[in-house]
């Protein structure tokens, strides 16, 4: 009767390879035929793609919920229960730390946003942005967060150290710094899956429009690094498509969805289960059997040697696997999961379930998942293709390649059976754990959402309206009356004002300091300079005001200082630090004291006769708040979709 077998693959032309498996058993001398049925887990569970805006997002919220779970995987398992209950301390704080890494990263994302879209066009209109709260605010988080993630990370791998004195055990060292890896790792790989992974069309829209304001504001020399980011990013998303980027990354997510969703390795075993009996019903009563998977496919197939209902102690089995991450990934960094911790316990229970078991590993040099397994000890073979064909390097096309072929044909001559290091118990109950929910998060009615975004749409607009007014001047203080001594001895000349403007970018915010020079004769010919510098976020705060109409004054200046075709509004943003000079200046000054000055011809306005220019307020408060609520939504999506 011909031996049943089962190649568990991802796509892949199932015909093609379930012959290259037959072709392996053409001339083995154990098996005389072999019938091979091509087991695809990708069509089992399809995959869900990622184009468009909507299916990316579900898609990395997902992964991202995969990693999370996988990340905490093996902390709440305890030899004894002491360990066990530090274990539950340290699941607890690792979703503290995973909230608290996701909202920095979203901070941090968001602040950069904010002075893109809000701070960068505040500073072009003329607003002290070094004032404006919410980027204080963010700062302060910001200053928050970084120190307590440290703390957090500590504790945790000081409760990780004294598992390893409560078990004498490396394994909840390694498995406590494997979580603080990966949860660093996470939003790294899922903002960088995030971009690599985006339509071409909305990475082109993402750059247009926030390439535009930079263009505006800072001219063409901004859009060199601009260019050069979108010609990189567009560079790695072809790798990605093509393999060399996108092919580790895809098997790194394969395994943490494996090992992250319980209901998804179920639906895979439970197909499998159906294929398996569906073998042994064509087979007859014969117990051989022959099972075959590279990379997460090996992984599969143990896992169902393990675990699975259908496999009988009467089973003569022979596994195949290649490219397994067994060893290298699931013993090292998840003891205690899926299978044992270690190689003599993984043998014992498979040798336990089954009347006879041969284990074959085939690996590449060149793998940077799959690797020997360490079989010899127990009479398996570990083999190497050798890396002869250096056209079928890496992880894949292990089922394509003639050298993996040629080394499964050679280790089936040489085969034996494998010998387990300990008498194994038969019926070995060994359970899969399933990992707790994700994320533990709360529900908001439905009809909180609207009303939660007309809150904060009203409060947005009338805190950036009273920031507009109040920074831009719109409310005109009265500043005090002239000093006496100046009116009584202030000398008036004619002067040549100079006015410059420079933008000033603090840990805050943006703002910008204006300087005033005054070049003039006194009464005997002598020639005389007064500078004047001053702040302006410092009159948005109503502190050091100016002797003379400081904001009527400097436009005056501008109207006469446009350049070229471009209107006089566009000065400040595109020729911030060019001097502009008005000849004729009225000026009386204090020959005693240099800082005392006047400007006749520009008096200071009574806030009471202009109170408000609302049409002005109300068009940038508009603009200015929805530009707000985008950092703010963008924020809000990317902590959630990192919690996943």
């Amino acid at each position: 009767m011909p031996v049943p077998a089962i190649a568990i693959h991802e796509g892949g032309p199932s015909v093609d390879i379930a012959r290259a498996m037959d072709a392996n058993f053409a001339d083995s001398p154990q098996y005389d035929r072999v019938v091979t049925r091509a087991f695809d887990w990708d069509g089992v569970v399809p995959r869900a793609g990622h184009k468009g805006t909507r299916n990316l997002y579900g898609f990395l919220k997902r992964n991202a919920a995969n990693i999370s779970a996988a990340s905490r995987m093996g902390l709440e398992f305890g030899i004894h229960t002491l360990d066990t209950m530090v274990g539950a301390w340290q699941v607890r704080l690792h979703r503290l730390l995973q909230w608290a890494v996701s909202g920095l990263v979203a901070v941090l994302i968001v602040r950069w946003i904010v002075g893109l879209v809000v701070l960068e066009p505040a500073a072009w209109y003329g607003l002290p942005t070094v004032t404006f709260t919410p980027m204080q605010w963010l700062a302060a988080a910001v200053g928050w967060l970084e120190p307590g993630i440290a703390a957090g990370a500590t504790l945790l791998l000081g409760l990780g150290g004294l598992r390893l004195l409560l078990t004498l055990s490396p394994r909840p060292a390694i498995v406590t710094f494997r979580s603080i890896v990966l949860l660093f790792l996470q939003p790294i790989m899922i903002l960088t899956i995030a971009a690599l992974a985006a339509d071409s069309v909305l990475l082109w829209t993402f750059f247009a429009v926030v390439g535009l304001p930079v263009f505006l504001l800072s001219g063409v020399g901004a859009l060199v690094p601009w260019v050069m980011t979108m010609g990189a990013l567009l560079g790695l998303r072809a790798l990605w498509a093509r393999g060399p980027i996108g092919g580790p990354i895809k098997a790194v997510l394969d395994l943490f969805r494996y090992l992250g969703e319980p209901g998804y390795r179920q639906r895979i075993q439970q197909a499998l289960d159906k294929a398996i009996a569906q073998s042994r019903v064509r087979a007859g009563e014969d117990r051989e059997f022959v099972l075959a998977g590279q990379g997460l496919g090996s992984v599969i197939a143990l896992d169902s040697i393990l675990h699975s209902q259908q496999w009988r102690t009467s089973d003569r089995v022979l596994l195949v696997t290649m490219a397994s991450p067994l060893r290298r990934y699931f013993l090292r960094l998840y003891p205690r999961t899926l299978f044992p911790e270690y190689m003599e316990d993984l043998i014992d229970l498979i040798a336990g379930r089954l009347e006879e078991f041969r284990w074959l590993n085939v690996s590449r040099p060149g793998d940077y998942m799959g690797g020997d397994l360490d079989l010899k000890p127990f009479n398996g073979r570990d083999l190497s293709t050798g890396m002869r064909d250096r056209r079928t390097i890496g992880h894949t096309d292990y089922w394509r390649s003639l050298d993996a072929r040629h080394a499964i044909h050679d280790g089936l001559e040489r085969l034996g059976k494998i010998q387990p290091p300990r008498v194994p118990t038969r019926d070995v109950a060994h359970s899969t754990p399933l990992p707790r929910k994700s994320v533990a998060g709360f529900h908001i009615p439905f009809l909180a959402h609207p009303l939660l975004r007309t809150t904060l749409l009203l409060a947005t607009f009338g805190w950036m309206l009273w920031w507009v007014a109040t920074g831009s001047g719109v409310f005109v203080f009265s500043i005090e009356d002239t000093p006496e001594l100046l009116e009584r001895r202030g000398v008036v000349v004619a002067a040549a004002a100079t006015h410059r403007r420079e933008k000033v970018e603090t840990d805050h915010g943006l703002t910008y300091v204006d300087y005033w020079e005054f070049n003039f004769n006194d009464p005997n010919g002598t020639a005389k300079r007064l500078r004047v510098k001053h702040d302006v976020s410092d009159a948005f705060l109503n502190m050091v005001p100016l002797r003379f109409g400081g904001r009527a004054f400097t436009r005056n200046i501008r109207a006469e200082c446009a350049v070229g075709d471009q209107p006089p509004a566009w000065w400040p943003g595109r020729r911030m630090q060019t001097p502009c000079t008005k000849e004729e200046v009225r000026l009386r000054y204090y020959p005693g004291d240099a800082t005392l000055l006047d400007l006749p011809d520009f008096p200071q306005r009574s806030s009471m006769r202009n109170p408000i220019r609302w049409a002005e307020a109300g068009v940038v408060a508009a603009v200015l708040s929805v530009l707000l609520l985008v950092p703010v939504a963008v924020g809000v999506r990317l902590f959630r979709l990192i919690l996943g």
